[in-house]
């Protein structure tokens, strides 16, 4: 069923709606007017977004929907929507979905054939890699890395080679370790830390992620980690190359070359199989 089947039905629609990330002026009219116009409000925190209706005189019921309840409140939401009321969707701070819950619900009522509505507004990212002074032509927005240090270190060698800007959130409690990670993995790029975006004391930090990490030992707050995309690629390509030519001739089978390169290098392997692939 497409979208506009769904507003052919009676059911009533899911709005998810963006909110601000410091400034609480930082909300549109339009996000205001749903606010006001749905039936029920469920929430990631609903003592952030009392606070935040209350500010605008939206007398509005409010109801619990975070992360770890999701699967426990989807059925009781596709019910009141089926019986055609609105629902408004907000997290704590920003887009619902992006690098925050949503996904659970969303998917749900899409399966119900019922319209959902997202409205555009307030998120980090944007404001991060504008204020970044780094390339914003292309950037990949990856949210947060895995908090297991492993998997964070698989998962930055799978990002090593993205020529684009890489967009990443952290928490001020693994910032430090974070950059020491990506130094480790991307080698030492320009990068940027934006803090407290919107807020009283927004900071925006440019420099390698060397720097970086002496500048952050004490940080604070809500922050944007935006990094360089991959400069050299193409050298790095006809090196890698070579490499893997080099140990083809002196008898390694193809499997093995590429293996000993992800070891010494930290390579994609899958990058290192689409070089050797018509050899």
């Amino acid at each position: 069923m497409n979208q506009k089947s769904y507003e052919e039905s009676n059911f009533g629609k899911l709005y998810l709606i963006p909110t601000p990330i410091g400034n609480l002026k930082d909300i549109s009219f339009r996000a205001i007017e749903t606010f006001k116009m749905v039936d029920i409000v469920y929430a990631e925190d609903t003592r952030e977004t009392f606070n935040l209706l209350k500010y605008y005189n939206i007398d509005k019921k409010i109801e619990s929907c975070h992360k770890y309840s999701e699967m426990k409140h989807k059925d009781k939401i596709i019910s009141i929507l089926k019986s055609g009321k609105n629902i408004g969707y907000c997290t704590d701070r920003g887009t619902p979905l992006i690098s925050d819950p949503g996904n659970i619900i969303v998917d749900e009522a899409i399966k119900n054939g019922i319209s959902v509505i997202s409205l555009p507004g307030a998120n980090a990212l944007l404001p991060a890699i504008n204020m970044s002074g780094l390339s914003n032509q292309r950037f990949l927005f990856y949210g947060f890395l895995n908090s297991k240090k492993s998997i964070a270190k698989k998962e930055l060698v799978d990002l090593k080679n993205v020529k684009q800007t890489l967009i990443f959130y952290e928490s001020p409690f693994r910032v430090v370790e974070t950059l020491k990670l990506m130094k480790e993995i991307l080698g030492d790029r320009k990068a940027s830390i934006v803090r407290e975006i919107s807020k009283l004391h927004e900071e925006v930090l440019r420099n390698d992620l060397n720097n970086l990490i002496d500048e952050c030992k004490s940080i604070k707050g809500e922050i944007v980690i935006v990094v360089e995309g991959n400069n050299e690629i193409e050298e790095d390509n006809n090196n890698y190359e070579k490499i893997l030519n080099e140990l083809i001739k002196n008898g390694l089978s193809k499997k093995e070359a590429i293996r000993e390169v992800v070891n010494k290098y930290r390579v994609n392997k899958n990058y290192l199989y689409n070089l050797v692939k018509e050899k």
